[in-house]
Protein backbone atom coordinates (compact mmCIF):
# COMPACT_ATOMS: atom_id res chain seq x y z
CA UNK A 1 0.00 0.00 0.00
CA UNK A 2 1.49 3.38 -0.70
CA UNK A 3 1.63 6.82 0.90
CA UNK A 4 -1.01 8.71 -0.34
CA UNK A 5 -1.49 12.07 2.26
CA UNK A 6 0.91 14.06 2.89
CA UNK A 7 0.37 17.30 5.31
CA UNK A 8 3.89 19.22 5.97
CA UNK A 9 7.18 18.88 3.92
CA UNK A 10 6.80 16.87 0.13
CA UNK A 11 10.47 17.54 -1.28
CA UNK A 12 11.55 21.12 -1.33
CA UNK A 13 7.91 22.17 -0.90
CA UNK A 14 5.37 22.35 2.16
CA UNK A 15 1.43 22.17 2.38
CA UNK A 16 -1.06 19.50 1.66
CA UNK A 17 -0.67 16.71 -1.01
CA UNK A 18 -3.14 13.95 -1.82
CA UNK A 19 -2.08 11.73 -4.72
CA UNK A 20 -4.46 9.28 -6.73
CA UNK A 21 -4.97 5.78 -6.18
CA UNK A 22 -2.22 4.09 -6.38
CA UNK A 23 0.30 6.61 -6.42
CA UNK A 24 2.64 7.45 -3.89
CA UNK A 25 2.16 10.90 -2.99
CA UNK A 26 5.82 11.23 -1.75
CA UNK A 27 7.59 11.10 -5.50
CA UNK A 28 3.94 11.18 -7.54
CA UNK A 29 3.96 14.04 -10.20
CA UNK A 30 1.40 16.64 -11.29
CA UNK A 31 -0.64 14.57 -13.10
CA UNK A 32 -1.08 11.75 -10.44
CA UNK A 33 -1.68 14.25 -7.48
CA UNK A 34 -5.49 15.03 -6.36
CA UNK A 35 -4.95 17.52 -4.37
CA UNK A 36 -2.00 20.25 -3.41
CA UNK A 37 -1.70 23.35 -1.94
CA UNK A 38 1.40 24.64 -3.48
CA UNK A 39 1.27 27.46 -6.27
CA UNK A 40 -0.35 25.98 -9.51
CA UNK A 41 -2.65 23.86 -8.62
CA UNK A 42 -5.71 25.59 -7.24
CA UNK A 43 -8.17 23.76 -7.51
CA UNK A 44 -10.65 23.89 -4.72
CA UNK A 45 -9.42 26.69 -3.39
CA UNK A 46 -12.00 29.28 -2.55
CA UNK A 47 -11.75 32.64 -4.47
CA UNK A 48 -14.69 34.41 -2.88
CA UNK A 49 -17.83 33.80 -0.90
CA UNK A 50 -20.78 35.18 0.60
CA UNK A 51 -24.11 35.52 2.09
CA UNK A 52 -27.31 36.62 -0.43
CA UNK A 53 -30.68 37.32 0.13
CA UNK A 54 -32.36 35.28 -2.65
CA UNK A 55 -35.93 34.23 -3.92
CA UNK A 56 -37.67 32.69 -6.33
CA UNK A 57 -38.20 34.57 -9.78
CA UNK A 58 -35.41 37.35 -8.17
CA UNK A 59 -31.88 36.05 -9.43
CA UNK A 60 -28.75 37.76 -7.92
CA UNK A 61 -26.15 39.00 -10.32
CA UNK A 62 -22.52 38.75 -8.64
CA UNK A 63 -18.74 40.09 -9.97
CA UNK A 64 -16.05 37.76 -9.63
CA UNK A 65 -12.34 37.90 -10.45
CA UNK A 66 -11.02 37.68 -13.97
CA UNK A 67 -9.58 34.04 -13.67
CA UNK A 68 -9.44 33.57 -17.11
CA UNK A 69 -12.39 30.69 -17.00
CA UNK A 70 -15.37 30.02 -15.66
CA UNK A 71 -15.03 28.99 -12.25
CA UNK A 72 -16.85 26.48 -10.26
CA UNK A 73 -19.97 27.77 -7.91
CA UNK A 74 -21.17 26.45 -4.62
CA UNK A 75 -24.83 27.63 -3.84
CA UNK A 76 -26.79 26.69 -1.17
CA UNK A 77 -29.70 27.65 1.22
CA UNK A 78 -28.65 29.32 4.43
CA UNK A 79 -31.01 26.66 6.87
CA UNK A 80 -29.65 28.26 10.03
CA UNK A 81 -33.12 29.73 9.63
CA UNK A 82 -34.22 28.69 13.55
CA UNK A 83 -37.82 28.92 14.16
CA UNK A 84 -38.59 30.76 10.41
CA UNK A 85 -37.82 27.16 8.43
CA UNK A 86 -40.96 26.04 7.39
CA UNK A 87 -41.24 23.01 4.87
CA UNK A 88 -44.46 21.81 3.30
CA UNK A 89 -45.74 18.57 1.67
CA UNK A 90 -43.98 18.46 -2.86
CA UNK A 91 -41.74 20.98 -1.54
CA UNK A 92 -38.43 21.71 -3.21
CA UNK A 93 -35.02 23.78 -3.31
CA UNK A 94 -33.52 24.16 -6.66
CA UNK A 95 -30.06 26.40 -6.75
CA UNK A 96 -28.46 27.56 -10.17
CA UNK A 97 -26.01 29.96 -11.48
CA UNK A 98 -26.19 31.40 -15.36
CA UNK A 99 -22.52 32.51 -16.31
CA UNK A 100 -22.95 36.19 -17.60
CA UNK A 101 -19.53 36.71 -18.59
CA UNK A 102 -16.24 35.88 -17.11
CA UNK A 103 -16.57 38.36 -14.17
CA UNK A 104 -20.68 37.96 -13.52
CA UNK A 105 -22.24 35.48 -12.58
CA UNK A 106 -26.31 35.09 -12.38
CA UNK A 107 -27.34 32.98 -8.92
CA UNK A 108 -31.06 31.39 -9.34
CA UNK A 109 -33.69 29.49 -6.77
CA UNK A 110 -36.94 27.87 -7.21
CA UNK A 111 -38.73 27.09 -3.78
CA UNK A 112 -41.99 25.56 -3.43
CA UNK A 113 -43.32 25.32 0.01
CA UNK A 114 -40.34 26.54 2.19
CA UNK A 115 -40.46 28.96 4.27
CA UNK A 116 -37.47 30.32 5.47
CA UNK A 117 -35.29 33.53 5.60
CA UNK A 118 -34.37 33.53 1.68
CA UNK A 119 -30.58 33.81 2.13
CA UNK A 120 -28.39 31.52 0.17
CA UNK A 121 -24.83 30.80 0.50
CA UNK A 122 -22.07 30.97 -2.43
CA UNK A 123 -18.55 30.22 -2.76
CA UNK A 124 -16.89 30.83 -6.04
CA UNK A 125 -13.42 28.35 -6.59
CA UNK A 126 -10.74 27.87 -8.33
CA UNK A 127 -11.59 25.63 -10.46
CA UNK A 128 -12.60 25.38 -14.33
CA UNK A 129 -15.75 24.16 -15.02
CA UNK A 130 -14.93 23.47 -18.84
CA UNK A 131 -12.36 21.05 -17.08
CA UNK A 132 -13.59 19.48 -14.01
CA UNK A 133 -13.30 15.88 -13.92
Amino acid sequence: MVDRVVLGRRGAESGLFISKPGFDVNIANDDQLLFRTTAGFETLQVVQSARVYLTTGSPYDISVPNLGYYPKVLIQSDWNAGPLLSVGSNSHIFHWVEYLSLTSIRLHVDKNNIFDTNYSLYVILREDIANAG
